[in-house]
């Protein structure tokens, strides 16, 4: 199973301000009602509000995706771009690399950590029982209040992430797929295509039983980015899904793509919006896994029937 989280991305408008729309991405059409794939796959609009007033954020919607627990409902209300103690606490004793890894299936974090992957492993980094975080004298402070919802499960599970050298061997790929980011700091590593990109999240997950992606630019560019830049991230974030489709078996692998919260579909404003958010869900078991997720709090529980682990 491949799983590919786009954070800030909801179900929009046909509107010059959704570019989506603009681009009219095939792959990821999230714009109107009744939205299909090009085979006719349909995109699933689920809720992200889950039964709380306010604007849905990244901190409890991913904790509450990776966690199948409603967050917001929990804590009550919906909270920031980082996980807090609360939410922390709550992901050491329960998320989704736990889980799977508990009975053998194996899992890993796609995403890669260059020039950084010693500090995000266990001998630099903990988080206790109660959510605190221990860090080594190594660690730097500038980091230490934006550690996101998915490093926390890799730092929970003692989960040594991918680096620089994973990158450049085409095993891993940063959260920036292009790399282009990274080069301009003058860390030295190739240029990535989205087409390479898809194939090395293809050609990795043929090692795992379930690997997770998580692109994060779409809600930053949501809340920065012109028009103009936006279309073309999300034009390029096609071109990878188009490719990752062609590479697919329907009848062997599954792919699920969702996300936390709308932005970038209605650039009309710089906040989240209410909007639903996309699930796609193709190849194997994709009817049962659609049937079963209406909510973010539901994803993981599905995840969890999908690979027959009892809860």
């Amino acid at each position: 199973m491949i799983f590919i989280f786009l954070d800030g991305v909801g179900i929009g408008e046909k509107s010059e301000y959704n570019p989506f729309y603009v681009s009219n991405t095939e792959y990821l059409p999230f714009y109107g009602k009744d939205i299909n794939l090009p085979d006719n796959t349909p995109i699933k609009p689920i809720d992200a509000l889950l039964g709380v007033d306010g604007i849905p954020q990244s901190a409890t919607g991913q904790t509450t995706i990776y966690t199948g627990e409603n967050i917001p409902k929990k804590i009550g209300s919906h909270k920031g771009s980082f996980p807090n103690k609360e939410m922390r606490a709550i992901l050491k004793k329960n998320n989704i690399f736990k889980g799977l890894l508990d009975k053998n299936i194996s899992a890993m974090f796609l995403n890669s950590y260059p020039g950084h992957s010693e500090l995000f492993y266990k001998t630099n980094i903990k988080i206790k029982d109660n959510g605190d975080f221990v860090f080594s004298d190594n660690f730097p402070q500038k980091y230490k209040r934006r550690i996101s919802v998915t490093s926390s499960m890799m730092i929970t599970n003692e989960i040594k992430p991918f680096g620089l050298s994973d990158i450049i061997n085409k095993k891993s790929i940063y959260q920036d797929y292009t790399n282009n980011s990274i080069i301009k700091y003058g860390i030295d590593c190739p240029e990535f295509s989205p087409e390479t990109a898809a194939e090395i999240i293809f050609n990795t997950s043929k090692e795992y039983d379930f690997i997770l992606y998580e692109f994060f630019l779409t809600d930053l560019y949501g809340h920065r980015k012109p028009i103009k830049e936006c279309i073309e991230l999300v034009s390029n974030l096609n071109k990878l899904v188009k490719k990752l489709f062609s590479l697919l078996n329907i009848k062997e692998d599954s792919l699920i793509i969702t996300s936390d919260h709308g932005n970038i579909e209605d650039l009309s404003i710089k906040s989240h919006t209410l909007n639903p958010v996309p699930l796609i869900t193709w190849g194997k078991k994709s009817d049962f896994l659609r049937n079963k997720i209406n909510n973010l709090a539901d994803i993981t529980p599905a995840i969890y029937d999908y690979f027959k682990i009892i809860k």
